[in-house]
C-alpha cells in the first residue's frame, strides 16, 4: 500500500505540474474532501442509467483513444461561457484541461476549468446523479468550488470534470450547464483536434512499451495502474516505474532541474536525468518530444523508484526502460 500511494502521489504531481497556468487555479481537485456536500439532484430523480460492461465507454465517443484527441478548450464554449458572465483568456495545462478565468455578470471572479478523461475513484462509487443521461457526481468546497464530475466509463473508471471557482454564488448551478455543453460537444466530436506530427497525445503509455521492457523494470508480479489518458503505472514488490507524456514549457537551455545531468539515449536523443534521495529513491528521466511556439511543447517521463531496502540502480533501470521505447514513438 505504500508504493502504492507513492506512485499515485507522484503521477498526481505530474498531471499536476502540466502547465504554468496551475498556479492560477486555488482549488485542486486533490483538496476535496471524501465528504464532500451532495447536492440534490437537479433533474428531479434518482434513476441510475446501467452500467457499462467492464473495459468499454457508456458511449463509443467517450472511447479513450477520442477522447485524447479532445481539445478541452474548445470544450469551453464561449456561448455558454456568456450566461454567466464576462469569458475571459482560455488557459490551457496539459492534455487534457483548460481554464477561463472569467467575471461573473457583477464583475466578481468566476474561474471555469474543464478536465477530460480522468481517472474516477471516489466519484465512480459515489454517483448517484443522472446528467445528461450519464451518471455523475457532485462534490463542493463550502463558499469555494463545485466540481461536477461525469462517469463515461467504469473499468477503469474515467470521466470528465467541471471545476467552478465561484465564492460568490452557486458554483454547482453553471457547472452542471457546463457539463451537458461538454458531454454534448464531446458526442458531436465538436472538438476534436488533429495533433501535430509526432505528438504523444495519441499514444496509450500503459499499452506502447513491450512486455519484456516492464518485466525487467517491474520486477515480478507488478500490477498495472493506468492514470487519466497519458500516465501510466507498474508497481512491483519492490520497485515501480512510471511512464508519463506531457504537454508543458520547454526552456530554451533545457534547463529543467539544477539537478539534471545528461543522458544519451541513442538515436540523437538527450534525456535529462534527476535522482532523489528522499525515504522512497527515485530516478526520473525525461526528453523533449516536440518543441512549438512560444516554448510549448512535449515530454515524454520515465521514473523508476523503490524503498531504501529495494538496492537497485534506478537511474539505470530508467534509462534502460527509456531506451526501450523511445523507437516505438512517432519521430515528429
Amino acid at each position: 500500500m505504500p508504493r502504492l500511494v507513492a506512485v499515485l502521489s507522484s503521477i498526481l504531481l505530474l498531471a499536476g505540474c502540466a502547465g504554468a497556468d496551475l498556479a492560477k487555479q486555488t482549488f485542486p481537485r486533490t483538496t476535496i474532501p471524501a465528504n464532500a456536500e451532495n447536492v440534490s439532484d437537479p433533474s428531479g430523480t434518482s434513476q441510475k442509467s446501467p452500467p457499462p460492461a467492464d473495459g468499454e465507454p457508456v458511449d463509443p465517443a467517450f472511447a479513450a483513444d477520442k477522447l485524447r484527441l479532445v481539445d478541452p478548450c474548445e470544450l469551453l464554449d464561449e456561448d455558454v461561457l456568456k450566461r454567466f458572465g464576462t469569458p475571459g483568456d482560455r488557459s490551457r495545462s496539459g492534455f487534457s484541461r483548460c481554464s477561463n478565468f472569467m467575471k461573473d455578470k457583477g464583475g466578481k471572479d468566476l474561474a471555469v476549468t474543464v478536465e477530460v478523461g480522468q481517472t474516477m475513484t471516489t466519484e465512480l462509487k459515489n454517483a448517484d446523479k443522472q446528467l445528461a443521461g450519464l451518471r455523475s457526481y457532485e462534490q463542493v468546497l463550502e463558499n469555494s468550488a463545485c466540481f461536477v464530475s461525469v462517469i463515461t466509463q467504469d473499468e477503469p473508471g474515467l470521466g470528465l470534470t467541471v471545476q467552478i471557482g465561484y465564492e460568490d454564488g452557486d458554483a454547482c448551478a453553471p457547472g452542471r450547464e457546463m457539463a451537458e455543453s461538454v458531454v454534448r460537444q464531446i458526442k458531436e466530436r465538436s472538438a476534436t483536434r488533429t495533433p501535430a506530427k509526432g505528438s504523444l497525445i495519441t499514444l496509450d503509455p500503459c499499452v506502447l512499451p513491450d512486455k519484456a521492457a516492464v518485466d525487467a523494470a517491474a520486477g515480478d508480479d507488478y500490477r498495472l495502474y493506468p492514470y487519466g489518458l497519458h500516465n501510466c503505472a507498474w508497481v512491483g514488490d519492490d520497485r515501480e516505474l512510471t511512464l508519463a507524456f506531457r504537454e508543458a514549457y520547454i526552456p530554451d537551455d533545457r534547463k529543467f532541474d539544477d539537478k539534471q545531468t545528461e543522458v544519451d539515449l541513442g538515436g540523437g536523443v538527450t534525456g535529462y536525468q534527476v535522482s532523489s534521495s528522499t525515504a522512497f529513491p527515485s530516478c526520473e528521466v525525461k526528453w523533449v518530444q516536440l518543441v512549438g511556439s512560444d516554448n510549448e511543447g512535449e515530454l515524454v517521463q520515465v521514473k523508476s523508484a523503490g524503498p531504501k531496502a529495494a538496492e537497485f540502480d534506478r537511474c539505470a533501470t530508467a534509462v534502460t526502460f527509456a531506451k526501450a521505447i523511445i523507437g516505438k514513438i512517432p519521430k515528429g
